[in-house]
């Protein structure tokens, strides 16, 4: 009898952490691509980003979504930056990322240079 106690609060227990990890994932925002000036633009709540330069992966914080709904196509924030200023779209094809600007942002830290 001890042993079937001992072992429905391991089940318990383990249900327990299951459903913790469900409640700590956090919804993914659908950010949508299209263009500005012929070039590809990324519409996320009310706000636009352009595309601005190449930084490293090591640089991206948190995932905050994915464009057109697209899995591989990722949107993180950028190394402790406004999401509402600084995006990073992650590049699948060779382990990139490209930072994005809000349109509007004309405050640029001194580390960075558009390269588009």
């Amino acid at each position: 009898m001890k042993k079937f106690i001992a072992l429905l609060i391991i089940f318990c227990l383990f249900l327990n952490m299951l459903s913790a990890c469900g409640e700590q994932q956090r919804d993914l925002a659908d950010i949508t691509s299209t263009t500005v000036d012929g070039k590809r633009a990324y519409l996320w709540e009310d706000r636009t980003y352009v595309i601005f330069c190449v930084v490293s992966k090591n640089d991206c914080g948190e995932q905050i979504g994915y464009v057109d709904g697209d899995v591989d196509d990722r949107i993180s924030e950028y190394k402790g930056y406004s999401p509402e200023q600084w995006l990073v779209s992650w590049i699948p094809t060779d382990g990139g990322a490209i930072l994005l600007k809000e349109i509007s942002v004309v405050d640029i830290p001194d580390d960075l240079e558009a390269e588009y």
